[in-house]
């Protein structure tokens, strides 16, 4: 009973929240308008992260010491949610944003890594024993800290698609035995004004207070068992992230300039007619994935198999994405002399001679 009340209320103070945030928005110049890789008919409000983040600190005033997680991670939480509101305000430069992240990540890595140096066993990361010392593990956590809301923030391009992930890591974390119902009752809140028709946005003060806020959920409950329930937990935004860059690089591109090259543009632009079908197709990978971190024995079959659905689509998006491979040198003159008219070829420079 206690566990539906806190849901209830959460999904009762966040609505709340919400509603009046939409009404706000435009004397706020919190509108995210039409354009570019936006294909919304109209202005949206980008109100949804400040909801969640106003209704994270009515609990935090309700729980105290109770709350999930202590002080110093709630305030870089809200410096991060700070930063999120300027550039939904502002439109700052991705490197600025990106810097400024890392910033953040690089303080709060070193409190955490401070406090876990000497108290926990070995860590094992992707098969290789970290070493129980700060020089270790705090790389370890500003790449948690800065590249998984990173990542979060880089799926926000689909109705529901963002707050449903999030509602992904609390179900898996739930069935660990971490439930947290107020966020999750915020959450479902936020997306029954997202999906299917989109009222309001997380924006980027939500989809970056959040990522990391989850991560520090996840941290708090799994890294003492290993690091590597956190990759599962995260593997959706990170597979995204590893086809996007790839793509990007292959292609000679900047890293920070957005494209349609993420999983959810990849699907709504290749095939229109699962277009509606995007954001409950990508989630149920991620719930795949996710749910190793409760799972055992033979039922591991399904977050590998979530896996490996995750790996052959970033594959073939990938590999469509790419320019077409020039053709060597001596078989593109070849084809390029049976265009010539008759008696014409060319010299070894490629000028054509009679």
């Amino acid at each position: 009973m206690p566990t539906l009340l806190a849901l209830f209320r959460g999904f009762g103070i966040s609505l709340g929240l919400a509603l009046a945030a939409i009404r706000l928005a435009p004397c706020l110049g919190l509108l995210d308008v039409p354009g570019g890789r936006r294909r919304h008919g109209q202005p949206v409000a980008r109100v949804g992260g400040l909801a969640l983040v106003l209704a994270l600190l009515f609990q935090a005033a309700c729980q105290g010491r109770r709350f999930p997680i202590p002080c110093r991670e709630c305030m870089v939480v809200l410096a991060m949610a700070a930063l999120g509101l300027v550039d939904d305000h502002f439109d700052l430069d991705a490197r600025w944003k990106a810097a400024l992240g890392l910033g953040l990540a690089f303080l709060l890595a070193w409190s955490s890594a401070c406090g876990l140096a000497g108290s926990t066993p070995p860590l094992r990361f992707v098969g290789v024993v970290v070493p129980d010392h700060l020089w270790a593990t705090f790389p370890l956590l500003v790449l948690m800290y800065w590249g998984l809301p990173q990542g979060f923030n880089l799926i926000d391009g689909a109705n529901g698609l963002a707050v449903g992930f999030a509602l992904v890591v609390l179900g898996s974390l739930w069935g660990a035995g971490y439930p947290h119902p107020f966020l999750a009752g915020a959450l479902l809140a936020c997306l029954a004004l997202n999906w299917p028709r989109a009222r309001l946005f997380l924006g980027d003060c939500g989809s970056l207070s959040m990522g990391l806020f989850l991560v520090l959920l996840a941290k708090t409950a799994l890294l003492r068992q290993g690091p590597n329930h956190i990759l599962w937990l995260f593997a959706y935004p990170i597979a995204d992230v590893a086809m996007v860059v790839a793509i990007r690089f292959l292609r000679g591109q900047k890293l920070g300039v957005g494209d349609r090259n993420h999983f959810h543009f990849q699907i709504m632009d290749r095939w229109p007619r699962l277009e509606a079908w995007t954001a409950p197709i990508l989630l149920a990978l991620a719930a795949m994935c996710g749910s190793e971190i409760y799972l055992s024995g033979p039922w591991l079959a399904i977050p590998r198999a979530g896996l490996v659905l995750l790996a052959a689509l970033a594959a073939g998006f990938g590999l469509r994405s790419l320019p077409a491979a020039r053709p060597w040198p001596r078989f593109a003159r070849a084809e390029r002399e049976l265009l010539l008219p008759d008696g014409v070829q060319e010299d070894r420079q490629g000028h054509e001679r009679v």
